[in-house]
């Protein structure tokens, strides 16, 4: 419909009319033909001629005509209908371009901030790694002074004690504990012929009940040279009585010393009755084992303990095949018969 009332508007427009009825233009002049013929044309043939080739060319100019206009009419129609979507699209664009520089701005601006705070820290991590390091020298100046004044602090301790003695077994009961008490027990419990001057005496501090097991007696002697008598006699004279009561006289060391001192109780333990073996615990926590002529000195239990199981034990154990046989033979010869019989020493006998 579009196309047919363009066409009419273009027909009006160039004073064209209707083609059937009336002449839109001059009729040209009939072409006779240079052969020639057997007889000449007539009117109504010519003129039916010259109006099919003018309605032909007529044609032609309308189509040309309604090409280009249609094109430009399609084009205007297409950029006025793009038109909006594209000034559209374009204030959108324009918008997201916008957006974009100014948090782009920010990012910079932030990204600028946190390359000044990086800055910031690498210069305070630096001062701070200095002042670490001038720490750490300083803890290890400290540690090392702590040790000495601990070791320093161990060492006046245990010379304080050096009078003291721990009297283990007395019972429970009042003034029993006083410097009278503890120099009367010293003197009849060793067999003394003087009296001990008993600077001062206590019980150990902890709780103690009806039926609990006497507390400990810390006695400190006047003389150190008593202190070391007492001692010794107590070790020559074991096992010690009083009142009909047993009784036991250690040294008072110092809870570090004590406690190293009792790492080394299994050890004792495992060496006590074995033939050909010495041994002894020296101050402050030495064991000392003499075995087959050679000495030797532990400080760790650990190291104590591995060398007797491997060295002492597996030898002294190849004695208990010989003993455990004569301890059958003698149940089985009977009392009688062994008091007869001397009865030979373990390594005289064959082994297996």
């Amino acid at each position: 419909y579009l196309c047919i009332r363009i066409s009419l508007e273009l027909i009006k427009s160039q004073g064209y009319y209707d083609i059937s009825y009336t002449p839109l233009r001059p009729t040209p002049p009939a072409t006779r033909s240079t052969q020639g013929s057997s007889s000449p044309a007539s009117p109504s043939q010519t003129e039916t001629e010259a109006t099919g080739m003018m309605a032909e060319a007529i044609k032609s100019d309308i189509l040309s005509s309604l090409r280009e206009d249609i094109s430009k009419i399609i084009k205007d129609e297409l950029k006025r209908a793009f038109a909006e979507d594209f000034n559209s699209l374009k204030s959108e664009l324009q918008a997201v371009r916008l957006e974009i520089s100014s948090s782009a701005a920010a990012i910079r601006s932030e990204v600028d901030r946190m390359k000044m705070d990086f800055t910031d820290m690498a210069g305070g991590l630096s001062t701070w790694s200095d002042e670490v390091a001038s720490l750490q020298t300083a803890v290890t100046c400290l540690q090392s002074q702590v040790e000495k004044l601990k070791e320093k602090n161990e060492d006046l301790e245990g010379r304080m004690r050096r009078g003291n003695i721990r009297i283990v077994g007395v019972d429970e009961q009042p003034e029993s504990s006083s410097p009278a008490a503890v120099s009367k027990l010293l003197k009849e419990a060793l067999r003394m012929d003087r009296d001990v001057k008993v600077d001062r005496s206590h019980r150990s501090l902890t709780q103690w009940k009806p039926g609990d097991r006497p507390r400990v007696i810390i006695a400190k002697l006047h003389y150190d040279g008593d202190a070391a008598e007492i001692l010794r006699r107590a070790r020559d004279q074991a096992p010690l009585s009083y009142n009909g009561k047993r009784l036991a006289i250690y040294p008072d060391y110092t809870a570090t010393v004590a406690k190293a001192r009792a790492s080394f109780t299994s050890v004792r333990k495992m060496l006590r009755g074995k033939q050909g073996i010495r041994y002894g615990l020296l101050f402050p926590a030495r064991l000392r084992i003499t075995y087959r002529n050679e000495e030797k000195e532990f400080l760790d239990a650990t190291e104590a303990l591995e060398y007797v199981q491997k060295n002492i034990i597996p030898e002294t154990e190849k004695l208990r095949p010989a003993k455990l046989i004569w301890q059958l033979l003698s149940k089985r010869v009977g009392t009688k018969l062994m008091q007869n019989t001397v009865c030979p020493h373990p390594q005289s006998m064959p082994r297996d």
